[in-house]
């Protein structure tokens, strides 16, 4: 189970897009998914945050939007808890200050927690890797009968995971229909009838973009991870595909004037042309391609997972025959043949390896736990201690045996 349909369930995915996504909003209690208060500990605790904000912001200079402090919807001056430190952009945080605002009604937003925290950051990877879409995660601690934001609307879907207390929120529907960055207008007045939904720990609210939104402590702090999904509308992959055709295509760069210009255009020709250009804009291979360069983009700036990397490369000697290791993506794993070559590609990383190992890495490659010692014939037991220790020094495989080094 993915970790997407864990923090859904009991709705399905398929459901969840044909009847919730970018339409309404989702409230999952603790009743219908107990598991998702036993999960949500195992990625961030108040703990992972206190020590964040206390020891991490503490010390040395950070940017100047790592957190914001609001009150009674409002923003509160940067001046009142930063300190100029490092050269801009960067600053000193001053807990001590943050804290005292806090104890006074403050809340804190922590912005993207999933750079500081390994769980948070691989929980936004794979639900990046899903989406094919940036996902991003702000921690919200909010005092006892505190509101932190004024009401308003996301350009982005929001996946609110209630870590600890409980909030109350008013939920409306949107005054713009799946607004894109580009049209968020603060301005906007909400509409529609209000729906209000007490989001306790360990309980999961869905908001799509453009729903008006607002949330209030209750009698206790509230601490919650906000998940934003950026959105790709179809526009947005048009637009690549046209930057393509004007690059490649001639007709797409012809001048409309001089008819542009006149009173009135000869129509038949008006609706020849956009019929000409549409038939070339609709190319499912140029479209294709457009959609892998975004997946690309999403996944070019992780590569592999870095992560107890160092670790691996000191004990990499250590690996034995019976040794567990699996690959922590497999589906970002591309393997082809070239002649007598087997190009093996994850992240930014390329190997051409001989075919005759192609047996031993799909097996390897598959995402379960394995050992030497389970591999195909093909390789001697060298070779598969040789071919683990390579993959393992590229950062593709990792140990799965808690027991094994690293």
């Amino acid at each position: 189970m993915s970790i997407l349909e864990k923090l859904l369930y009991p709705h399905d995915l398929e459901t969840f897009f044909s009847r919730v996504w970018e339409q309404d909003h989702l409230h999952v209690r603790r009743a219908d998914n107990p598991a998702l208060q036993e999960l949500l500990p195992t990625l961030v605790s108040v703990e992972d945050l206190d020590e964040l904000l206390t020891v991490a912001y503490a010390t040395g200079s950070h940017r100047s939007d790592a957190l914001c402090l609001t009150r009674d919807g409002h923003v509160l001056a940067p001046g009142d808890y930063l300190r100029p430190g490092g050269g801009q952009p960067l600053v000193q945080i001053d807990v001590e200050r943050v804290l005292t605002l806090y104890r006074h009604g403050a809340s804190i937003t922590l912005n993207r927690v999933h750079e500081a925290l390994p769980a948070v950051g691989g929980l936004c990877d794979e639900l990046s890797a899903f989406f094919g879409v940036r996902v991003h995660a702000n921690a919200y601690l909010t005092p006892a009968d505190a509101q932190g934001f004024p009401t308003h609307f996301d350009t982005h879907d929001v996946v609110l995971l209630q870590l600890a207390g409980a909030k109350n929120w008013r939920v409306q529907p949107p005054p713009v229909q799946l607004p894109t960055p580009a049209m968020h207008d603060g301005s906007a007045a909400p509409t529609g009838p209000v729906t209000e939904v007490l989001l306790r720990s360990g309980e999961l609210l869905y908001i799509p973009r453009g729903f008006v939104h607002q949330g209030i402590a209750t009698d206790a702090a509230s601490v919650h991870l906000t998940l934003g999904i950026t959105p790709y509308p179809w526009s947005w992959l048009l637009h690549r595909v046209l930057d393509e055709l004007e690059r490649t295509d001639a007709d797409f760069r012809r001048s409309v004037a001089p008819r542009l210009g006149r009173a009135a255009l000869d129509e038949d020709r008006l609706a020849g042309t956009l019929a000409m250009l549409a038939a070339r804009l609709v190319d499912t291979e140029r479209v294709r391609r457009a959609l892998d360069h975004q997946v690309a983009a999403i996944d070019r700036p992780r590569g592999a997972p870095l992560r107890g990397l160092l670790t691996r490369l000191t004990h990499g000697e250590q690996v034995t025959l019976t040794t567990m290791v699996r690959t922590k993506r497999p589906d970002r794993v591309g393997m082809s043949r070239s002649g007598d070559r087997l190009l093996l590609s994850f992240g930014r990383t390329a190997l051409a390896l001989p075919a005759f190992t192609e047996a031993p890495l799909r097996i390897l490659c598959g995402g379960a736990a394995v050992c030497a010692a389970q591999l195909p014939a093909g390789l001697d037991d060298d070779g598969k201690l040789v071919l683990i220790e390579r993959l393992i020094r590229e950062g593709l495989l990792e140990f799965a045996d808690p027991l094994a080094p690293g």
